[in-house]
């Protein structure tokens, strides 16, 4: 039996567009609005990946992504955003996500980055 890769995308609200594109690639994929929601989640789910959604990045964001790396010890998180903000918190996100993605992404390169960040913390 083949298992696929489990993905819990996270963000306000989650584009849903870029939700389907994941599920069409034959990842198990779920999404929640917030940290808090998310929780007990990750403990039924247990994604392989986090994926954070961000609309307009902001401080808060950085706080966000500790609670998720909190939750989830050891699972890579992806931050993904298609809008830039400001500088120091695109630079604080950068440094604490496992990656970082500008959206839109072409479908190849959403499923080669995602294969490498779950192949990579196996």
């Amino acid at each position: 039996m083949e298992v696929r890769t489990k993905i819990l995308l996270l963000g306000e609200n989650p584009d849903i567009s870029f939700f389907t594109a994941l599920q069409q690639e034959g990842y198990e994929a779920i999404a929640s609005e917030s940290p808090e929601k998310a929780s007990p989640l990750v403990y039924l789910f247990r994604p392989h990946l986090i994926i954070l959604q961000l609309r307009h990045p902001s401080r808060s964001d950085i706080a966000t992504l500790q609670e998720c790396k909190a939750m989830a010890v050891g699972v890579p998180i992806l931050v993904a955003t298609s809008f830039p903000g400001h500088e120091r918190v695109m630079r604080a996100l950068e440094e604490s996500a496992t990656s970082f993605l500008s959206l839109p992404v072409e479908k190849a390169k959403i499923k080669q980055i995602i294969d490498d960040l779950v192949t990579g913390h196996e």
